[in-house]
């Protein structure tokens, strides 16, 4: 056995007294065990016999006379100091001198006290009770600590006047400070007001009589450079008999968890939006479909089987434009240099509309997914188009005062009442329009992290402004400064 197994508490307490009196050492082992039935007593009568128990057993204290034969209670002192640093070591003689104190506690003793009556048995028996305490507190704050320093944990220790006493290197980390900034400064430094207040809250319940042991709650962490860090907060008072001591804590950064809980609610609600959207606005080109079949088959006109095939399409469209934006609400996991310019000639191919005009005036490239982007400008322009007069322009640029792009065109627009409203799905106001075109929109500028704000155009049109937009590193390809297509 080598002296770091004594570094580990065991279920039993032991206490090892040595002193050449074996009268004193009966007398003084039934007075211990009686005022400390938790601690098993073992005595021996030579220096010798006591460095054998500590080399063979686990001892939680050690009690020594001074003048003993071979070896005097200081050299057994450095002895067991050699290899047990911590261990509580108390010597308890008949030989008291200034000089034997001063020697004792230099050598690094735990306590000294003389020999005597009742009363010095009791205060022996009080500094064999704290000396105990102090060391298994300490065996366990060690054992604790390197669990937490293997697990990575932020660790933190408030003293009594509410100041950091102790803060780990993992906390000082996620708090972006350095350990001497953070000692012997309030938690207010590192904490919101809120946060500050729920922790006081915990630890009044902890100190409490009646509260627990401990109590974690979320709070957030304000870091040197002013990042908000939501985390959890794992609150426990130290040991204490009558005066408080303080508390100690541990951080865990719930970023990701926070995450994934506000994802898992945007998801529901996009399936509670979907059930909504799904039961009401399929209804109608259902309905129409089973109408116009019931007359096809009591009439066998092509008619109405025109009218079955246009409601079985516009079924189709609804249903993938509702699947669409189900899935447009995913944070965009890849972005690419997308020069927006050349994004918008496609999208413009596709909208496959007589009579508009479209042209794109210095376009910026931008960090974004260019499929999902595509997506957008076509609801956009397709938006533009179906909503105007035949002939309509529509112009993309970038945004003047910031970063960004717009999407504008000379139509009819769109009154300020109603312009929170086109982003929800299923609202139109074209007969033949499914209303999910904008919402598609607002859920791909959400997913880049994008705010789009609806506005006059300069021709009293709509006007579409994206900002938040990322520029790209990259230089956008040579594009005139206005290019127009027309479909004639």
């Amino acid at each position: 056995m080598n002296g770091t197994e004594h570094r580990y508490r065991t279920g039993q307490t032991r206490l090892l007294h040595v002193d050449d009196d074996r009268a004193f050492l009966d007398v003084t082992e039934a007075f211990l065990t009686r005022e400390l039935p938790s601690v098993d007593v073992t005595t021996v009568e030579r220096p010798a016999a006591a460095i054998e128990r500590l080399r063979d057993e686990s001892l939680d204290c050690v009690v020594s006379d001074y003048e003993m034969p071979d070896l005097d209670g200081l050299e057994l002192l450095s002895r067991v100091r050699e290899r047990y640093p911590e261990l509580p070591f108390l010597l308890y003689t008949g030989k008291g001198s200034e000089s034997i104190a001063s020697r004792a506690i230099n050598a690094g003793v735990t306590g000294y006290l003389q020999k005597g009556g009742p009363e010095q048995h009791e205060r022996l028996a009080n500094r064999v009770q704290h000396a105990i305490r102090e060391y298994h507190a300490g065996l366990d704050r060690e054992r604790y600590s390197a669990v937490l320093q293997a697990l990575g944990y932020p660790t933190y220790v408030v003293d009594a006047e509410g100041r950091f006493a102790y803060v780990d290197e993992a906390f000082a980390e996620l708090t972006g400070y350095d350990r001497e900034e953070l000692v012997g400064v309030e938690p207010a430094l590192i904490k919101t007001d809120e946060s500050v207040e729920k922790a006081n809250d915990a630890l009044r319940s902890v100190v409490s009589s009646s509260g627990p042991d401990a109590e974690q709650f979320e709070i957030e962490i304000r870091t040197k450079n002013g990042d908000l860090i939501p985390c959890r907060d794992h609150i426990a008072p130290l040991p204490f008999d009558e005066e408080y001591r303080g508390c100690a804590g541990i951080l865990r950064d719930i970023t990701s968890q926070r995450r994934r809980r506000e994802e898992l609610a945007r998801q529901n609600e996009r399936l509670e939006e979907f059930i909504s959207v799904a039961s009401h606005d399929l209804r109608t080109p259902l309905t129409t479909a089973r109408t116009a079949a019931e007359l096809a088959r009591e009439t066998g006109e092509s008619e109405f089987f025109d009218r079955l095939e246009d409601a079985h399409d516009r079924f189709e469209r609804m249903l993938d434009e509702l699947l669409t934006l189900a899935r447009e609400g995913d944070d965009v996991a890849a972005t690419e240099p997308t020069d927006l310019g050349t994004v918008a000639r496609t999208a413009w191919e596709s909208v496959g509309t007589d009579g508009a005009e479209f042209s794109v005036v210095s376009p910026p490239t931008v960090e974004a997914n260019t499929g999902r982007t595509r997506r957008l400008l076509e609801n956009l322009l397709r938006n533009a188009v179906v909503h105007a007069d035949e002939g309509v322009k529509i112009e993309i640029g970038s945004l003047d005062d910031r970063a960004g792009f717009y999407v504008a065109d000379d139509g009819p627009g769109i009154p300020p009442d109603a312009r929170e409203s086109v982003f929800e799905p299923g609202y139109t106001t074209a007969e033949a329009g499914n209303g999910f075109g904008l919402a598609i929109v607002s859920r791909i500028a959400a997913a880049h992290g994008w705010d789009v704000t609806l506005t006059d155009s300069e021709d009293g049109g709509a006007r579409f402004e994206f900002a938040g937009v990322e520029p790209s590193a990259e230089s956008a390809e040579p594009v005139d400064s206005v290019t127009p297509s027309t479909r004639s």
